[in-house]
């Protein structure tokens, strides 16, 4: 029970026995006292408390006085001054006591940026392009809840007090302090790649009500899977450092699809891909592409692939039959 409910119980008890003529002589002395000094001091109030009075005030509307009236006895003035003063000690606890909204901090990045963000804390983010991340200002004690959208690495300081979780729409990870990727674009599978230390995945979706949403730990060079919201949770063996080379402007393709590489590229250089065939979208590659420019980058593609390009502005025309 916290304060403020057990000071309202003692109350009433008190109140209660007083009226039921059931309290000590001295107890019932103290009530009537208290009573008397309610009726004739005026409170002194510090600047801070006056505006609390008034809330309070403000929250007790005066009812129409009959014009039948008839003196009270003593007894439910008592009672009455009890109940006021116990309504305006509760009202003011829990207007001093509740705590503040948390002041949220929102950050977005475009096709073709990227943004590194300190948390007060410490911890480091490091957002991709086309992501937006969500967290408070001010870390409330007990956990550090952050909201993500696209792709984010993050180094978490670690604090065993407060739990570092990171919301995502299909999935939910908690730590205490490491170092993880996180992929979750909308309409792409949600990937979860950690470097160091150990995480706690969680599935937040499910494909129907009755479906066990799976969760597992993680530890360095794993990474949990999650397809689509009908699918289930899958673990795999990886190597972590070429899920977070995009901090370096690097990319390793083992196997990756053109189409899958396309969308990273959007991403990264704000340009949009035209594929004048579809199957090229299919095409494989494999091997480590280090920081260069988008011209150059395709040049290397229409080699390796053989096929052909054009850039106009902020589209890319990709051209071909075969890889």
């Amino acid at each position: 029970m916290n304060r403020a409910s057990t000071m309202k119980s003692k109350e009433q008890q008190l109140l209660e026995n007083y009226l039921k003529g059931t309290l000590p002589e001295n107890r019932k002395k103290l009530v009537e006292e208290f009573y008397e000094m309610e009726s004739q001091r005026t409170t002194q109030w510090d600047t801070h408390l006056m505006g609390k009075k008034e809330e309070v005030k403000n929250r007790i509307k005066p009812r129409p006085i009959s014009s039948k009236t008839t003196r009270r006895l003593p007894l439910v003035n008592i009672a009455a001054s009890l109940l006021l003063a116990l309504a305006v000690s509760y009202i003011l606890y829990a207007s001093l006591h509740k705590s503040p909204a948390l002041e949220m901090v929102e950050k977005t990045t475009s096709f073709g940026q990227t943004s590194t963000i300190q948390l007060e804390d410490g911890s480091i983010i490091w957002l991709n392009a086309g992501s937006t991340v969500s967290y408070p200002k001010h870390f409330p004690s007990g956990s550090r809840q952050v909201t993500l959208l696209g792709e984010a690495f993050f180094e978490v300081q670690p604090d065993a007090s407060r739990p570092f979780v990171v919301s995502t729409p299909m999935m939910t990870t908690t730590v205490l302090g490491t170092s993880f990727n996180i992929a979750a674009y909308h309409r792409d599978p949600t990937a979860i790649t950690v470097s160091t230390g150990k995480v706690l995945v969680q599935q937040t979706t499910a494909a129907s009500s009755s479906q066990t949403k799976k969760e597992m730990i993680l530890y360095p060079n794993e990474q949990a899977i999650l397809e689509d919201s009908d699918s289930p949770m899958a673990k795999a063996s990886v190597n972590a450092e070429r899920y977070s080379s995009w901090r370096n402007e690097e990319y390793f393709l083992d196997q990756m699809t053109m189409g899958t590489l396309a969308g990273t590229l959007e991403r990264r250089f704000g340009v949009r891909f035209i594929f004048h065939d579809e199957q090229l979208k299919n095409c494989q590659l494999s091997g480590r592409v280090k920081k260069q420019s988008l011209s150059a980058l395709m040049e290397l593609l229409a080699t390796t692939l053989a096929i052909e390009y054009k850039i106009e502005g902020k589209k890319v025309h990709l051209y071909g039959h075969n890889c």
